[in-house]
């Protein structure tokens, strides 16, 4: 997996960023409505939400990053490379296309699909077998990204995620049920606490200054 390649698009990005402010014009324009949804400091609601996408886009090279080394030590690749390649092709789809100026805007719903798939790995993994893939949680962080691109075109991207990982486990013997069982029984308890637990501050803080109300 090219991370490096990720984090090159980012750092274009954002220099991009810094001649258009293309997404603080898009936050802009959306915070009145996002007040209803998420509970933002009033004379800071721009800057917040700007500051909170950006941390949410630059967390995806360091997410991708842990979980590749994660399965590393816990041998579980042939279950989570799959994914990791789906949501690195997605992100650096601009580059593959030859596409210039590439700015944050353009990395954000890029950004929410990475997040969103495997929160669905988890979430189907969960209600088939009880166990988590990747127990890192990032529901909060991608309920309000969610929220920031807008109820449609977020709707569109969650059916798009659902739909591409309830193909890849259907139509990929490694993601039988009894396979992966057989591997939740046999794993090391200790050894499987013990390296999630390094990853998953990752997540930590990422929904700390912005929350949804009780009327979200």
């Amino acid at each position: 997996m090219d991370v490096q390649a990720i984090s090159n698009l980012i750092d274009c990005a954002r220099k991009h960023e810094e001649g258009s402010n293309h997404l603080q014009s898009f936050i802009d324009q959306q915070v009145e409505q996002l007040h209803h949804t998420i509970e933002l400091p009033e004379d800071m609601a721009s800057e917040t939400l700007l500051k909170f996408s950006l941390e949410y886009i630059n967390h995806v090279p360091d997410f991708l990053e842990a979980l590749d080394q994660a399965a590393k030590e816990l041998d579980i690749e042939s279950f989570i490379s799959p994914f990791l390649s789906i949501a690195e092709e997605n992100f650096l789809a601009p580059v593959l296309q030859s596409q210039n100026n590439v700015g944050l805007f353009d990395l954000l719903d890029k950004a929410y699909f990475t997040h969103r798939l495997i929160e669905e790995v988890n979430d189907s993994y969960l209600s088939r077998i009880g166990c988590a893939l990747v127990p890192i949680n990032m529901t909060w962080a991608n309920l309000i990204i969610h929220a920031i691109l807008g109820e449609e075109f977020g709707n569109e991207l969650d059916s798009i995620v659902e739909q591409t990982v309830r193909h890849m486990i259907r139509s990929q013997e490694r993601y039988n049920d009894r396979m992966f069982k057989d591997f939740v029984n046999n794993r090391n308890p200790e050894q499987w606490v013990s390296t999630w637990s390094k990853w998953n501050g990752l997540s930590n803080g990422m929904g700390v200054e912005l929350k949804f109300t009780s009327a979200a």
